[in-house]
């Protein structure tokens, strides 16, 4: 009987760990200084409540706090620890941790941290939870707080402005008043660098993922939670945070008052990188990339994020004078996996498209519109508007298929007409009309698809102009029937207009103008879907910037 019970245990436990939600393991090790092993589970009935329960091996660093991270189907779990002496004879009293939830559920953070490094050998979790539940302790470790620099700011700061004009134009910025955020503790925040920004460092908020803006405040604000009442943090430890959306957010406050990113505003020392964080300015993604912790951290970051983080990455850089090979991740200066591997491995990628944004810049130089795109005889004619020379020095024509883009004309900068004679057929090409400035500035100005026979499949082009101001056109294929949705959103994910919603016959291209001459300017994006008999068989979304 003895060793069915035993039998039945173990399969009960393989069960727990099968059955709650697989979580990164990486938002313990974003917390701690030193990760420290936990002994086997002990489980036991405490009142109407379950108990789960660990206790750690020795420790063998200083500390004055501990991290611990809850995996749980329950709505909420309490989680307390107790220390030992140091001989390991005697225990403390126990003492409730402060337990943030993960909005997507299923994970909890506790933490817990003193003034003063704490005397113990060993520690034990408690967690209690309803007995319905499924609750385990995943991993735990240690920091202390006495070698933070919130509470050992650097001597010699100083608040250093950016340059006021650029060619970057940056994300938009959800403000700390427009996601909500608490108060920085604590005093004033302090000016981030000594005399010269030393580094951008990439992060992921492991566990803590968002899409949507609503998704994105309440991670946001959860991470501002434990990091100022768990972990003891002044404020949420990094400058900017993005969503998979693409969204940027405000974390520390900035000194100056501002609020947006065109103000150029005077930055507060974060609490992102352990010794480090002086010149660093932290920015994190919302969600985790490191497989090697589980399914919940095997995400790949979003276009729309990368795209969030080339641009903020470039500003930065542009306006505050640090060189895009400055450009790290969290792992180059402590022993973690963050950014994660999925993150890691886009580094150079990154620092490439930031020199080449930079060069670029995506500030307008011109405007221009494609007015037509013809089939005739096996030829593509082309024919466009230059709507605003600003500094425009030339025109070039720029032929896409697949991956490969080839120059086929450079041209006055001025309306005209060409004609591509050597278009292969069967194939979707994309046209740029690109702009190249007196200052050497290239700048995709319009665009479109065309194909030389019929497409194969949807399609759905670029709009022009873009930017506008007042209205913009684009064209879509549908190669069969389908019911067509098109909507407009802005930058926060909110619908701004239904473009079209309904059912389409197949074989033949339309076309749509949106006015947004009362629209407030900014970046927005179209959005088109199409559902067929076995579920969406389209989703393409393109953006559209309003001046």
């Amino acid at each position: 009987m003895h060793s069915r019970m035993r039998i039945h245990g173990l399969s009960a436990l393989l069960v727990l760990l099968l059955l709650v939600p697989t979580a990164s393991s990486q938002i313990t090790h974003d917390m701690v200084d030193a990760e420290v092993a936990l002994g086997p589970v002990e489980t036991a009935p405490l009142g109407k409540r379950m108990s789960v329960s660990r206790v750690s091996d020795p420790v063998q660093v200083p500390f004055t706090g501990i991290a611990v991270e809850i995996g749980s189907t329950a709505r909420m779990v309490e989680v307390d620890v107790r220390f030992s002496s140091n001989d390991g004879v005697s225990w403390t009293d126990w003492e409730a941790t402060h337990v943030t939830a993960s909005p997507a559920g299923g994970t909890f953070l506790a933490g817990l941290y003193r003034d003063e490094v704490i005397s113990a050998s060993k520690y034990e979790i408690r967690v209690l939870a309803d007995p319905a539940s499924i609750t385990i302790i995943r991993e735990s470790g240690v920091f202390d707080n006495t070698r933070d620099v919130d509470r050992n700011v650097p001597e010699g700061l100083v608040a250093i402005a950016g340059k006021t004009t650029g060619d970057i134009i940056p994300p938009p910025l959800i403000t700390r008043s427009e996601w909500g955020a608490a108060s920085f503790k604590g005093g004033s925040p302090s000016p981030l660098t000594t005399g010269a920004f030393r580094f951008m460092t990439f992060h992921h908020a492991a566990g803590w993922s968002a899409t949507t803006r609503a998704e994105g405040i309440a991670a946001v604000k959860a991470i501002q939670d434990f990091h100022q009442n768990g972990r003891g943090w002044s404020d949420i430890g990094y400058q900017f945070l993005i969503d998979r959306g693409g969204r940027l957010y405000q974390g520390r406050p900035f000194l100056d008052g501002a609020t947006s990113l065109d103000q150029v505003p005077l930055l507060a020392l974060g609490a992102h990188v352990g010794g480090a964080n002086t010149g660093n300015i932290g920015i994190a993604i919302l969600g985790c990339y490191h497989p090697p912790e589980g399914s919940q951290c095997a995400e790949q970051i979003t276009p729309e994020a990368l795209n969030t983080y080339i641009t903020l990455f470039a500003f930065l850089s542009e306006r505050y004078g640090i060189e895009p090979e400055l450009i790290r991740g969290h792992r180059d200066f402590s022993s973690t996996a963050c950014p994660g591997d999925n993150n890691y491995v886009l580094l150079p990628e990154v620092r490439t498209d930031v020199v080449q944004l930079l060069i670029d810049g995506n500030a307008p130089i011109g405007a221009a519109a494609v007015t037509a795109a013809e089939v005739k005889a096996g030829n593509v004619h082309l024919s466009w508007d230059v709507l605003d020379t600003g500094t425009l020095a030339s025109i070039i024509i720029e032929r896409s298929i697949g991956g490969s883009t080839t120059a086929v004309a450079e041209l006055d900068p001025e309306s005209g007409t060409f004609v591509d004679a050597t278009a292969p057929a069967d194939v979707e090409i994309s046209y740029s009309i690109v702009g190249r400035s007196v200052d050497g500035r290239r700048q995709e100005l319009a665009s479109v698809v065309v194909n030389v026979d019929s497409p194969l499949r949807f399609t759905l082009t670029s709009a022009w102009p873009n930017p506008t101001t007042n209205d913009a056109t684009f064209r879509y294929f549908a190669p069969h029937d389908g019911f067509v949705r098109i909507h407009l959103f802005d930058a926060a994910g909110r619908q701004i207009r239904v473009l079209q919603d309904g059912f389409l016959d197949g074989g033949s291209w339309h076309t749509t103008s949106v006015r947004v001459d009362d629209l407030p300017g900014g970046v927005y994006f179209y959005r088109m879907r199409v559902d067929g008999f076995s579920g969406t068989v389209f989703d393409k979304t393109r953006q559209l910037i309003v001046r």
